[in-house]
């Protein structure tokens, strides 16, 4: 799918010719002209200048295509880049997010059957980014682009966006795992375990999710490492324990359903919230933004047992695939034209993503929104890698559905997925 923006000028060449008089309409000659000569005229031809082609690849959900608000913010902006670098075509192509017709492997398949077809720029999810950058089919940023820095840029941003001292991707949005809850059933926000456990019922969470996030967060807000003193993968039996005790504990107050264990996915628990089927559960940020009621629903960090809360995000970049150094300036000009507050503010707001950096979201108009969100960058954090999901969510999970189902204590649960993650 193609997109084309801005409206292009045709430059005709005007040709003059000189005609001598003849007849009573003729041109009459000019006073210093002397008879029987012509006057001399300059004809003068004006060559259009060679146009450049940009091309992007985008998931429908960055479309400018779609009729919406965001979709409407990102087709402007790019029709101004037309308007302010004359000469410079841009093309949007739509893919899908993963498979085999996604960003990454269409992006793997084209560089070796078609290379004259790549994409200049591209957006990519972390996990993508960061096989993109294995892969050698994306460009390192630096010295085309300003590299992100602490403080104006978000942890969650910085932490996906360099790799080995290269940095190959530049940060625009991100989805989050939120706390949803039910204002009408919560007399204070369930910021902690306690309060949750003390809570009305039920609270969801999707334990059969099987890179089990939720738990991640949960183990990682406690202090939780991921890899041993020599860097393999492992877990600390004591923290998890701890995590899954408070599952225990929710399960036998009935404030944790059964049922929980159904729920495979962010976007189910919210339905249920949503739905008056939960009094609160985990919800996708975009999709709390979009539907809630802000007189009965509000949202939150994820709860810890402190109280501090946990926000992991999952960040999409900008990235540079061109081999070309003046598609490479240029495409580095649009993404950075695409970052500009003015712009980045608006566009993340409207489609309920996390911004970036703190000038992005300070170009969010005023509101219980913006306020939502303020809240949950101050905790967040890039959502672990897909090799760290791998590896540790099926253990995970398995420990959470056996604590759920009374198959086994938190202690023993949290055991069996610390050796299922140290066997080789």
């Amino acid at each position: 799918m193609e997109s084309r923006f801005g409206t292009w000028s045709v430059i005709a060449a005007l040709f003059l010719t000189a005609c001598g008089a003849a007849g009573p309409s003729a041109t009459p000659l000019d006073s210093t002209q002397s008879p029987g000569t012509s006057p001399t005229v300059e004809a003068t031809l004006t060559r259009e200048p060679s146009r450049q082609s940009l091309t992007l690849w985008v998931p429908d959900t960055f479309s400018p295509e779609v009729p919406s608000p965001a979709g409407s913010l990102l087709a402007d902006r790019l029709a101004s880049f037309e308007e302010t670098h004359p000469g410079v075509d841009l093309a949007v192509r739509i893919k899908d997010v993963g498979g085999p017709a996604g960003l990454l492997d269409t992006l793997a398949a084209v560089s070796v059957a078609a290379p004259a077809v790549l994409p200049d720029v591209i957006a990519l999810d972390p996990v993508a980014l960061s096989a993109a950058t294995i892969k050698g089919l994306i460009v390192p940023l630096n010295g085309l682009v300003v590299e992100p820095a602490s403080p104006e840029w978000y942890a969650h941003a910085l932490g996906v966006s360099s790799s080995e001292g290269e940095f190959f991707g530049l940060p625009f949005a991100a989805e989050a795992e939120i706390l949803s809850y039910d204002l009408t059933r919560y007399p204070r926000p369930p910021l902690s375990w306690a309060e949750i456990l003390a809570g009305p019922a039920p609270f969801v969470f999707p334990a059969a999710d099987p890179y089990a996030l939720f738990t991640l967060a949960e183990y990682v807000s406690l202090g939780g490492s991921l890899t041993d003193e020599s860097g393999r993968p492992s877990l600390d039996a004591g923290i998890l324990t701890e995590v899954l005790s408070f599952y225990a504990s929710s399960r036998a107050a009935g404030v944790i359903p059964l049922s929980a264990r159904q729920f495979a996915a962010d976007s189910d628990t919210w339905a249920a919230v949503r739905g008056e089927r939960a009094a609160g559960g985990t919800a996708p940020l975009s999709l709390f933004l979009s539907q809630h009621d802000p007189e009965k629903e509000a949202a939150l960090p994820l709860p810890t047992k402190g109280g501090a809360g946990i926000c992991f995000a999952e960040t999409w970049s900008w990235a540079i695939v061109s081999q070309d150094a003046e598609h490479q300036r240029l495409s580095a000009e649009l993404i950075v034209w695409l970052s500009e507050p003015e712009f980045l503010g608006p566009w993340t707001n409207a489609l309920g993503l996390l911004p970036p950096n703190r000038s992005a979201l300070g170009a969010w108009p005023g509101g219980l929104d913006r306020s939502i969100v303020s809240r949950l960058v101050s905790v967040s954090r890039p959502t672990p890698p897909g090799e760290v999901l791998v590896t540790f969510g099926p253990p995970l999970q398995a420990a959470v559905e056996a604590v759920l189902s009374g198959g086994a204590t938190p202690d023993a649960a949290a055991q069996a997925a610390v050796q299922l993650i140290s066997s080789p």
